[in-house]
């Protein structure tokens, strides 16, 4: 374990508490351990570290990265995420083609899932190349992979590709499983305060779309139309 790793795995053990720990875990489904820290406690402790990954190359990020992920406990991943993100404009395509795919397909759930989303959107964003890896991870059959190809430009907004958008939906229109499902009226719902009228056309051309995707994916828009 690198000295990074101790001297955070020494704060968090101070401040560990079991019963924020079972209500977490619970949350979680029982999938993982946790040591009981919220997150404001924990990016308060682990600042120091995220500020001086600023330093690090991005092979040493990495590193970092995996040994927290291999932390038994959930809040090292935390940690490794808002590493990734703090990062994220240094990074380079292979952490898209090698990397983040590791993290995503890795004690893979949707709060690390989402987590990655950040770094993996300004990567793709700065490397247009990339789309062609969206295009690999929306025929996956991991679903988180599917899910990341689907919500990856989350937080664009305008500057979201909207063809690339609606053709990695397309793709997933009769997918009926929750996390697909929900990530793709994510997705759309996120555009819909740009182009409303754009993904409620898409939407009323799908109608294999589950309820779960049109509900998610119309939620902005049907909220606007009674207010």
């Amino acid at each position: 374990m690198t000295n990074y790793v101790k001297q955070l795995r020494t704060k968090f053990e101070k401040v560990a508490d079991k019963e924020v720990a079972d209500g977490a875990a619970a949350y979680m489904r029982n999938q993982f351990e946790f040591l009981g820290i919220k997150t404001p406690l924990r990016r308060e402790l682990c600042k120091d570290l995220v500020s001086a990954s600023k330093n690090l190359s991005e092979k040493e990020i990495i590193v970092l990265c995996k040994e927290l992920w291999a932390q038994p406990e959930r809040e090292f991943q935390y940690v490794a995420c808002d590493i990734l993100a703090k990062n994220a404009k240094r990074l380079s395509p292979s952490y898209i083609k090698r990397d983040a795919k590791w993290f995503i397909t890795n004690k893979s759930w949707w709060d690390s899932v989402d987590s990655i989303q950040t770094s993996v959107e300004v990567v793709v964003a700065a490397n247009p190349e990339l789309e062609a890896t969206m295009f690999e991870w929306i025929k996956s059959k991991n679903i988180w992979l599917v899910r990341s190809a689907l919500i990856h430009q989350l937080t664009l907004r305008d500057k979201t590709n909207s063809t690339r958008l609606f053709a990695l939906c397309e793709l997933q229109t009769e997918e009926k499983e929750f996390f697909i499902a929900k990530g793709l009226g994510w997705a759309l719902r996120s555009y819909s305060y740009i182009e409303p009228k754009a993904v409620k056309k898409f939407i009323k051309d799908h109608p294999e779309l589950t309820p779960l995707a049109k509900r998610e994916g119309m939620k902005a828009i049907n909220r606007k139309s009674t207010s």
